[in-house]
């Protein structure tokens, strides 16, 4: 397995970002050379691989989301990987779905199978923060053919969702928003990386092992309206949509172009934790696992502004509610019964749901399903 994975490896960087996969605006491709820079501190040398591979994080196709049903319809195309705890696995999973913890991801790309003859490498949780704070970090490695599932399992189960989104989606706090605008940190410094490692891809690989190791990076609502001058809040929307209402202290940094060194990043603050919110917290979970790899103190808000302001979402779209619980089939048990077999993904957006579900027999997928956040 380990030589294969030396030649998948090698084809993924040389390749791997110039194909991307369809639909992906990301195309960058790494720098492979090994010269050692040691006249360069780790932070720059991270720094500037990122940069030089691509600037992932503020890319227009980022986040990387798909929507359930093209799960559903490529299951027995695509690898998807159960991130949830093996418990909540074993009581019902998607049906090939293999459990695998985010602290052994890397090693399970890496070793356990060949990622490349996946078309699509589908990543599931519970609301779907995880999975996309994981493929954040993978896609960052050069796995461009990973993709968090949009609301996580809440979208494949109407008893899942009851436990975790529709439980967890509330208006409570609306007339506590504000108007008025914040202003952002003044410019400074950038977190120090030390790693030990030399080369610009090690560096990465080092920070996204330990970032994926500690992924306790979710924070309630509660937390942050008991004391909102704890956290440095970053409001990822775009200023129009931050002037309509906000939390309390909220900074407005614009999507897919805020944190790059020649745009806003230094104005993060490095002695305070920081707490991203977009509005469902998917476009959210991906910048997090970012700033973490730059070694900065970030977190997320669980559900996004759907756990304080839902009502106010749903006229763009964004609020979480029936229309989003599909209710596919769940196995119970250890083991997948499904083993994909890799290949081509789908030709046709008609989608084949199950007998029992609601809804009609034919459904053609509506494109904005998949992405934004």
């Amino acid at each position: 397995m380990k030589s294969r994975y030396i030649s998948f490896a090698l084809i993924l960087t040389i390749i791997g970002f110039a194909t991307g996969c369809a639909g992906d605006d990301f195309k960058a491709k790494p720098d492979i050379s090994h010269a050692k820079k040691k006249e360069l501190p780790e932070t720059e040398m991270l720094y500037t691989f990122l940069e030089q591979s691509g600037n992932y994080i503020n890319q227009k196709a980022t986040p990387n989301t798909i929507a359930p049903y093209e799960v559903y319809a490529n299951l027995k195309r695509w690898h998807v990987i159960d991130t949830r705890p093996h418990d909540d696995y074993v009581a019902g999973h998607i049906d090939g779905a293999v459990n695998v913890q985010l602290p052994d991801l890397i090693d399970y790309m890496k070793n356990k199978i060949e990622a490349g003859v996946f078309e699509k490498i589908i990543f599931v949780c519970h609301s779907g923060q995880k999975a996309g704070y994981a493929v954040s970090a993978l896609r960052l490695l050069g796995y461009g053919n990973t993709y968090s599932m949009k609301w996580g399992m809440s979208s494949w189960d109407k008893n899942l969702a009851a436990e975790k989104w529709t439980k967890n989606s509330q208006s409570s706090y609306v007339s506590k928003l504000e108007t008025t605008a914040n202003s952002r940190a003044p410019k400074g410094e950038y977190p120090t990386v030390k790693t030990g490692k030399t080369l610009g891809y090690d560096i990465l690989e080092a920070r996204a092992t330990e970032i994926l190791k500690n992924s306790d990076f979710l924070v309630k609502i509660e937390d942050v309206m008991g004391d909102p001058t704890k956290y440095y809040i970053i409001n990822y929307w775009k200023t129009e949509d931050y002037a309509k209402g906000h939390l309390t202290g909220a900074i407005v940094y614009p999507p897919k172009e805020s944190f790059t060194r020649n745009t806003l990043l230094n104005t993060l603050p490095t002695n305070k934790p920081i707490l991203v919110y977009c509005n469902t917290g998917h476009h959210a979970a991906y910048v997090v696992a970012y700033l973490r790899i730059l070694g900065y103190d970030a977190y997320s808000l669980s559900y996004g502004a759907n756990a304080f302001m839902q009502s106010l979402l749903k006229e763009s779209g964004h609020a979480f509610g029936p229309e989003q619980i599909k209710n596919f089939p769940l196995i119970q048990g250890e083991s997948p019964s499904l083993v994909p077999t890799g290949g081509t993904e789908t030709e046709s957006n008609e989608h084949v749901l199950p007998e029992k579900s609601p809804t009609p027999s034919k459904v053609t997928v509506k494109k904005e399903e998949s992405g934004g956040c």
